[in-house]
């Protein structure tokens, strides 16, 4: 067994995405996470779907009794999410509704997009598919 990881995976092709934003989202990446197991271990706990009690283990051994463990920020465009996706169980993508951007007149509008993802991984198999991708800058 490995030991888990949380990989962020930011785009890469985002012009306008500075440290600022990137963090920010970032920081999506990790609520949407902690969302994810909440909502996973109600679902085990109330048994409505058949899942993977050995998840909830993973996610202590992950914590190691600090509340979060091992994360790891990678870069890819987004058409590479749906790759990665594939690639790993637990994963998901963060939309953001309001993402803002600055044109070149300086003028500001948001919009919904894509910014980020987060892959949770808990297998080899996992974890060499995930070193296609680079370390975020």
């Amino acid at each position: 067994m490995i030991e888990p990881r949380l990989y962020i995976v930011m785009r890469e092709d985002l012009w306008d995405m500075n440290p600022g934003k990137g963090m920010a989202q970032a920081a999506h990446a990790q609520a949407m996470f902690d969302d994810y197991v909440s909502k996973y271990a109600n679902d085990l706990y109330m048994k409505e779907v058949d899942l993977d009690p050995d998840f909830i283990d993973k996610i202590r051994d992950w914590r190691g009794g600090r509340g979060f463990g091992v994360t790891t920020v990678l870069s890819a465009p987004l058409g590479d999410f749906d790759n990665i996706s594939m690639g790993v169980e637990h994963n998901d993508f963060v939309e953001d509704p309001t993402y803002p951007y600055r044109n070149y007149y300086k003028q500001m509008f948001t919009r919904s997009e894509v910014t980020c993802m987060w892959a949770f991984v808990t297998r080899y198999e996992e974890l060499d598919h995930m070193k296609q991708w680079k370390l975020h800058p």
